[in-house]
């Protein structure tokens, strides 16, 4: 017999009530969670987060740019200018070098990936 997934079992829920530890782990666990409804799903959720309190996942934003590098492809239109959005406000929100501060902590591979969300 199946287990009935719970509400608090998804990587979505977690990463809406645990943020600030999932982001710091999260570079980690996306990249071997393969590209499918549930990873979309956390992501959302990370943008939601991100969108409320953009200082709050500050400390953190290379790691969460670590994470959403670990994409191969986000195929929903919607999650994918989320991700375009959250990561052009911090461009633009950071300045005096922060933002080339954070940018030169990635590996070359990342900062290609990111590339694709116009930052």
């Amino acid at each position: 017999m199946k287990k009935k997934k719970r509400r608090g079992d998804s990587v979505a829920w977690q990463c809406c009530c645990c943020c600030m530890l999932v982001l710091v782990l999260l570079h980690d666990v996306a990249s071997r969670i393969r590209d499918d409804i549930e990873k979309e799903d956390a992501f959302r959720g990370l943008c939601s987060m991100v969108r409320a309190n953009p200082t709050g996942a500050l400390n953190s934003l290379a790691y969460m740019c670590k994470a959403i590098a670990s994409w191969h492809e986000i195929r929903s239109e919607d999650l994918h200018n989320e991700v375009c959005q959250v990561l052009n406000g911090y461009k633009q929100m950071l300045r005096n070098g922060v933002w080339e501060q954070c940018m030169s902590s990635l590996e070359p591979n990342e900062k290609a990936k990111l590339s694709k969300y116009q930052v």
